[in-house]
């Protein structure tokens, strides 16, 4: 096989590894889980945004699922915090200034037009693990650095996205397509081995 080929296969295995959904059962379990808990039972309708923190940053590893149907929506490629990991988060922390990401539940709350555009602020709704995202400024928000470009000048980090202060940073196109997702009541789960 002449290496021109070769390489135009591999690139390809490359796009196509980096495009698959990698939320796990897990994580979409454990999110249903703590939604149901946190209301007391199954919501009519809203929605369910999944960040499955035990996948590695390259990787689409947010899930878009709607409460009413259970049917995923969105997948889309989400950050971590700085002090969270490189690749792999395996730090997390709901205390001011620690630049890492926190886990568990958060109710999303209202759209606003932040420092990087089109934001959505979190409300972090279980004590000592996430209830202080208001105080630290932790949003949904846009940031160049969720794209392949960020992947590639971070090669010599195994190629990760670039990290946020703790924020949940997507791409610009999958934050306006998850905007426009969004059925409320709304809620993020952030899953991750602790």
């Amino acid at each position: 096989m002449p290496f021109s080929l070769l390489l135009t296969a591999c690139a390809a295995a490359v796009w196509t590894y980096l495009e698959m959904p990698f939320v796990s059962e897990a994580a979409i379990h454990q999110a249903v889980a703590a939604v149901r808990s946190s209301i007391g039972g199954q919501p009519a309708q809203g929605t369910l945004i999944i960040v499955d923190y035990s996948q590695p940053s390259q990787t689409r590893r947010l899930a878009v699922m709607s409460l009413a149907t259970g049917k995923t929506e969105l997948y889309a490629k989400v950050t971590h915090g700085k002090n969270s990991g490189a690749v792999l988060p395996d730090s997390f922390s709901n205390q001011e200034g620690s630049l890492q990401s926190s886990l568990g539940l958060f109710q999303v709350g209202e759209a606003f037009n932040g420092k990087h555009g089109l934001s959505l602020r979190l409300v972090g709704i279980e004590p000592g693990k996430n209830d202080k995202a208001l105080i630290r400024g932790i949003v949904l928000h846009a940031a160049p650095y969720v794209s392949v470009t960020s992947m590639l000048l971070n090669w010599q980090s195994g190629f990760r996205l670039g990290r946020s202060e703790g924020c949940f940073a997507l791409a610009d196109d999958d934050l306006i397509r998850l905007n426009a997702l969004l059925v409320r009541p709304a809620y993020l789960y952030v899953y991750g081995r602790e």
